[in-house]
């Protein structure tokens, strides 16, 4: 029995077919399945039910899943660092992100592979947040709001309170923002929810009003562009909009007041199975993560000091 078998049935077991798992490892599909085929005759026992929709684990197979991932982990980290002399970390870390938060991290993972050239990255965009982490076989993934599932690992990295921004664009050509009563009578630009719901109730510190969305997107980066082009007032993490405000493209509407906090987590099935450069990059996020909560308090605590701010048509 050799280990690549070992890491073949993994990688069929986390990602439910031999065409996933033979695109995540980089060979054939017709190899993944003769080598199952060979370890399940080696075995004595078959280790997958097919159909001819999905696979999924038998009894034997789960219970083969469970003893040998955590022993082919330890392998390969013992492998890698016999490898390397200086115990160089390398390998593939597979990540998930929700969007928007790769230009978070773009300067933090620049710098991370530059410092370590035998790590890589394979990262993916994901809109179902950490529910993700077992179809796509992630070691990790970046997600907020409130987890639901026990059967994972969620490391909170901090909170962050959402504010309302617009372009210049869209406040030069609406009515007066005076206080949050005024809000009612704009448009806004409203995000869906992983199950498909929109809230049209916006909740701004201890008051709730409701509000028209004249657009609606379920993908963060769109929401940002339409809020650049003057499409209406947007509720965003200061961090995505900093650049933005820096530049002048963006401004803060009604600054004194924020959203409901939101709870960011990096969320993994077990951190003791995780490989070295997984556990590497994993600590470069919460590295990050301290660093832009750092930045969001400091914001945020500026605007509350200027509370009589108050936007008008030039």
């Amino acid at each position: 029995m050799h280990i690549n078998d070992l890491e073949l049935f993994i990688a069929v077991a986390k990602l439910g077919s031999f065409s996933k798992a033979a695109e995540s490892l980089d060979t054939r599909r017709a190899l993944v399945s003769r080598r199952i085929a060979d370890l399940e005759k080696h075995l004595g026992a078959p280790l997958f039910i097919r159909t001819t929709r999905a696979m999924s684990l038998t009894p034997n197979g789960e219970q083969f899943l469970e003893q040998v991932e955590p022993l082919v982990n330890q392998l390969r980290n013992a492998a890698h660092v016999m490898r390397n002399d200086q115990a160089e970390v390398q390998g593939r870390v597979r990540i998930g992100l929700i969007p928007f938060t790769d230009r978070l991290l773009d300067k933090y993972i620049a710098e991370f592979v530059t410092k370590y050239p035998n790590v890589q990255l394979d990262i993916f965009m994901v809109n179902g947040g950490y529910k993700e982490l077992a179809r796509l076989g992630l070691d990790f993934v970046l997600d907020t709001g409130t987890l639901d599932d026990s059967g994972f690992i969620a490391k909170k990295l901090g909170t962050l309170n959402l504010k309302l921004f617009a372009s210049p664009l869209y406040i030069d050509k609406a009515a007066d923002i005076h206080d949050v009563t005024d809000l009612e009578h704009h448009s806004f630009i409203g995000s869906r929810s992983i199950n498909g719901m929109v809230d049209t109730k916006l909740k701004m510190g201890d008051q709730t009003i409701e509000v028209k969305y004249n657009i609606i997107t379920n993908e963060l980066n769109s929401l940002y562009s339409f809020c650049l082009a003057g499409a209406g007032i947007s509720m965003l993490p200061y961090s995505i909009a900093a650049e933005a405000i820096a530049s002048g493209k963006l401004v803060s509407v009604l600054p004194e007041i924020e959203s409901t906090p939101i709870d960011t987590f990096l969320v993994y099935p077990s951190r003791k199975h995780m490989t070295a450069a997984a556990k590497l990059f994993a600590d470069t996020i919460v590295d990050m993560a301290t660093s832009l909560i750092e930045t969001e308090t400091g914001y945020y605590k500026e605007a509350k000091n200027d509370a009589k701010t108050e936007f008008k048509k030039a």
